[in-house]
């Protein structure tokens, strides 16, 4: 997972992933449809994300380590509940990383501490504020380039 909660207020229903799209946990997402999410793409004019995604939920139970079977030792934490992705909403603080496929943020950007940043129109986390929309705060910055970025949540 690209994103590790340092604090959670509000996380949304579970939503399914749009055909065709690939979403990266912390992305900034909107809505596809009514039953459906997709990366942040600003197609309606002063439109802003919905928050920031959280990984899809398809997650197989782990065996208790003394090898018992369901209802008798497995771990059903993360349990699988349909591959739906879900956000974070209203507040709360993500550290977001490159966890080996790729940042939910862009590595280039020159982030500051306590600067905005923005959803730009690929989907990315950026420091560029341009037509994008602002989504948070800058609370910490890991790395040069920028390997961990730790945000505040706005939306």
């Amino acid at each position: 997972m690209a994103l590790s909660i340092v604090r959670e207020v509000n996380r949304s229903l579970g939503y399914s992933l749009a055909a065709g799209v690939t979403i990266l946990a912390g992305q900034p997402l909107m809505l596809a449809s009514a039953t459906s999410v997709q990366p942040f793409n600003n197609a309606v004019t002063n439109s802003k994300p919905m928050g920031l995604a959280l990984e899809d939920t398809l997650i197989d139970p782990l065996q208790g380590a003394n090898g018992l079977t369901a209802g008798q030792g497995y771990d059903y934490t993360n349990f699988a509940r349909g591959g739906l992705y879900s956000y974070l909403c209203d507040g709360g603080e993500v550290l977001l990383f490159n966890d080996g496929r790729g940042n939910p943020f862009n590595p280039g950007d020159t982030y500051t501490l306590n600067a905005p940043v923005y959803a730009n129109s690929s989907g990315f986390i950026t420091s560029t504020m341009g037509s994008n929309p602002l989504i948070g705060y800058v609370t910490n910055v890991i790395g040069s380039p920028v390997t961990q970025l730790q945000i505040k949540i706005v939306i």
